[in-house]
């Protein structure tokens, strides 16, 4: 959703018909097709409104259409307003804002609360300095010596390790609470990204471990020394 600032130029305050303090996030949506400045505005899509902007007596219509823009502010049944163990315990929507920075003209923001952890470091940015140090001041360890590692698997082998992966991707989609539409179909937005950065270490464990179960590496053969 683009952030126009022209947008929200019109707007006088926001109403919320919900209490805000049952949110750490809602999701914050424009309409061009608004029919008047101030009464409700009315929603059609799934979830339900919580809140909206109400524009001054002065602000214009569209030229084409005679309607308004304004703001709506809303959630999903699987937020986790309505689900604190769900999908969104930690991490957001991609249009999720904390209802605490919205104001009358004002776009909402992502906060830690919103987030529900600390924010994710932006791809690019600098590591913190305590990070740095840190790393500077570890002694460095001697090289050790590699083990040698056997021959490339077999086509066999390879077709074992891609339905290891296969089974234990289907296997954690089906233990956990994923809304296969809402993040499948946001795939080439923010939204599965954010999910699959929030969990990819439970998600990485459980591929291994089941291609451990269903692979078998060949072993080794001694050298002819340890003959």
């Amino acid at each position: 959703m683009s952030r126009d600032p022209e947008d929200l130029r019109h707007e006088e305050r926001i109403v919320w018909t919900e209490d805000v303090d049952g949110f750490d996030y809602v999701r914050e949506s424009v309409t061009t097709e608004a029919g008047t400045r101030t009464r409700p505005v009315a929603w059609h899509g799934s979830g339900r409104r919580v809140g909206y902007s109400v524009l001054r007596s002065d602000a214009p219509s569209s030229s084409s259409t005679g309607k308004f823009t304004r703001r709506i502010f809303w959630v999903k049944e699987h937020d986790r307003s309505e689900r604190p163990d769900g999908v969104y315990k930690t991490t957001m929507p991609s249009e999720g804002v904390d209802p605490r920075t919205v104001a009358p003209g004002v776009w909402g923001e992502v906060t830690e609360r919103a987030w529900g952890s600390q924010l994710p470091v932006p791809s690019g940015a600098p590591a913190p300095p305590v990070q740095t140090e840190a790393k500077a001041s570890r002694t460095p360890r001697p090289d050790r010596p590699r083990a040698s590692r056997p021959g490339a698997p077999s086509s066999k082998e390879t077709r074992a390790v891609e339905q290891g992966v296969t089974k234990a991707f289907a296997d954690w989609l089906y233990l956990h609470e994923v809304s296969v539409p809402e993040s499948l179909g946001a795939a080439v937005g923010e939204e599965f990204k954010r999910w699959l950065w929030a969990n990819s270490e439970e998600l990485i464990a459980a591929i291994a471990d089941a291609v451990a179960r269903q692979t078998k590496l060949p072993e080794e053969r001694p050298s002819a020394q340890e003959q």
